[in-house]
């Protein structure tokens, strides 16, 4: 008896051991050592009855820090697994491998419940039986005295012996008396003398998920007491393969999640849309198969977009390509439609992708069109596969959460910059504005002062600016403004010179590396392009304007940043005094 209940004990150990883990495959918290401890101890336990040995004395005490510091260690465990999760945690390669790992698991735990159930019964063969796809149930894993197992078994219900039985599914069997072949049984090659037979069903969660089978070559081998520890063994077997595939299954989608957080967090960290995009295509072809991917950006002003990244099969006549937004091609139309598309191609004609003379691959079965965006469409991801039917709804969703992530980055990006550009552009012009002039002309002079190369200052006016307003009006004043400034901002030197808007009709220009002779050639070239531009008044007339400049060198007039301001300032109030339409030097 005493040993009867130190079996009983070990059982719900072995449960609760087994409480992290069935049907849908797994990552083991208990370890194998302490799972083969407690099936070492069923095995001692079930020899001492045999023998009738005097009682073990031994009675398990669950020690409460021992099990608080297994729990601890698990939480650890995970912990670090989530913080590392890789970006191949989304790609089903991962998963694949995950699940061969767990399965190996799961064979463990299969053959240590035959080993306790042989230590109880001594049976010929003992099989476990998982579900197929096509609701039959296949060998998984035995033992058995016979050498004839057909380890490609699968029991269908309504055919054979023991099928005959589940037609209306698994359920409890118990033959005393067999007299057919074992080949009638399916899961032997050749009669065997089966005799008597047991089978319970195994059930997780409300749900049947397998049968074990026990026979002998005995009749009436198999007790009552036989067939309720079966099945006992059967409902803990369930639990414990059910509970392992489930924690796997949440631990990667734990982990999947995790990788993504890992990757939004490169989204937000650098404010770059170069590194959102770079990101995006190191992710997507690895994550989700495919066989190309193109990611196209929306033009400030909406009216067309750029491919700006592409990956895979004959991509290249892709590579920044710029295309309207109002065609009737399916990009342009995912633009305007601002959902998430995937289906086939059509098999009867070239569904355009982007332009008319665009690559007509036909390998191309099927597609993903994902846009880019919180609110409105900044883009569009578009991946394509040689396979019909490539994409389902879990593609779907882990490439729609990365296109809202990159999506709410990239909307991060075009805020900071416009908010940048507000401060320290001019609205109206979109040169620098004042404030940014001082400090650009303050960190060019240090430039000048460290590498000793001359800097000229230049600033100017539009001659009877204000006799423009008067006659014509503001708004048009405001488009010879801007006409100006684009003119003067095309003249210099990009990404060298600076213009920017002084106040008024006033501008400034910076010229670096310039000295006196070659500041006065420059200036004199914008004087004479500006004095030829034309813009039509409101009334249809071509107005003319001009321009006075005036000059000033750092080093030769002046050695302080205000004192050349005013030096410059004063050679224009000179080109004025002069006749305007001019270029005076201080």
């Amino acid at each position: 008896m005493h040993n009867k209940k130190l079996t009983s004990l070990c059982c719900i150990c072995l449960l609760l051991s087994f409480g992290f883990q069935f049907f849908n495959q797994p990552y083991n918290i208990i370890s194998t050592g302490t799972l083969t401890f407690f099936f070492t101890l069923l095995l001692v336990s079930r020899r001492a009855i045999h023998k009738k040995e005097p009682a073990d004395p031994f009675i398990y005490q669950p020690q409460t820090s021992k099990i608080k510091t297994l729990d601890y260690q698990s939480q650890k465990h995970v912990s670090e697994e989530v913080a590392e999760a890789p970006i191949s945690a989304l790609g089903s390669q991962h998963c694949q491998n995950e699940w061969k790992l767990i399965e190996k698991e799961i064979d463990q735990i299969l053959d240590n419940s035959i080993k306790i159930i042989r230590n109880h019964i001594d049976a010929h063969t003992v099989a476990i039986f998982f579900p197929t796809s096509d609701a039959g149930y296949k060998l998984r894993r035995y033992f058995s005295k016979s050498d004839c197992i057909n380890e490609n078994a699968v029991i269908y219900p309504g055919v054979g012996i023991i099928g005959g039985f589940f037609k209306d599914g698994l359920q409890q069997v118990n033959l005393h008396e067999i007299t057919n072949d074992s080949v009638n049984l399916y899961y032997y090659l050749d009669d065997a003398g089966i005799r008597s037979l047991m089978a319970s069903p195994i059930s997780a969660d409300n749900l049947q998920r397998g049968t074990i089978i026990v026979d002998s070559t005995s009749r009436n081998f198999f007790t009552n007491e036989d067939h309720a520890f079966l099945n006992t063994a059967a409902a803990l077997l369930g639990q414990a393969v059910y509970n392992t595939y489930l924690y796997t299954e949440h631990k990667l989608e734990h982990i999947r999640l995790a990788a993504m957080s890992n990757i939004e967090k490169v989204f937000f960290r650098d404010l770059s849309i170069d590194t959102i995009l770079n990101k995006m295509v190191e992710v997507i072809p690895f994550a989700i198969p495919c066989d190309r991917l193109t990611i196209s950006i929306k033009s400030e002003n909406g009216n067309s977009a750029t491919i700006l990244r592409t990956w895979g099969s004959n991509c290249e006549a892709f590579n920044n390509f710029k295309f309207p937004l109002n065609d009737k091609h399916l990009i342009p139309l995912f633009y305007s439609k601002n959902i998430c598309i995937y289906r086939n191609f059509s098999k009867d004609h070239h569904e355009t992708r982007y332009f008319d003379d665009e690559p007509k691959d036909t390998l191309f079965n099927s597609f993903l069109a994902v846009p880019i965006g919180v609110d409105s469409c900044r883009g569009i991801l578009f991946i394509e596969s040689f396979k019909r039917n490539a994409f389902n709804d879990s593609y779907k969703d882990l490439i729609n959460r990365i296109a809202i992530s990159a999506g709410l980055a990239i909307e991060k990006i075009l805020i900071y910059e416009k908010a940048k550009e507000l401060a320290t552009h001019d609205g109206l012009t979109s040169l620098y504005n004042h404030r940014e002039f001082q400090q650009i002309l303050q960190d060019e002079i240090t430039r000048s002062i460290r590498y000793k190369d001359p800097l000229s200052l230049v600033i100017c006016d539009i001659d009877y600016f204000k006799k423009v307003n008067d006659t014509w009006g503001h708004q048009f004043g405001d488009s010879v403004l801007k006409g100006v400034a684009s003119y003067l901002d095309s003249s210099i030197r990009n990404n060298i010179d600076t213009a920017s808007r002084y106040g008024g009709e006033e501008f400034a220009l910076i010229l670096v590396k310039t000295d006196k002779n070659a500041a006065i050639e420059t200036v004199e070239r914008i004087r004479q392009g500006i004095s030829k531009m034309e813009f039509k008044s409101p009334s249809g007339e071509q107005v003319r304007v001009s321009m006075s400049f005036g000059i000033a060198v750092y080093g030769l007039h002046a050695k302080r940043i205000d004192e050349l301001i005013k030096k410059a300032d004063k050679a224009l109030y000179r080109a004025k005094e002069n006749g305007r339409n001019r270029v005076e030097i201080f």
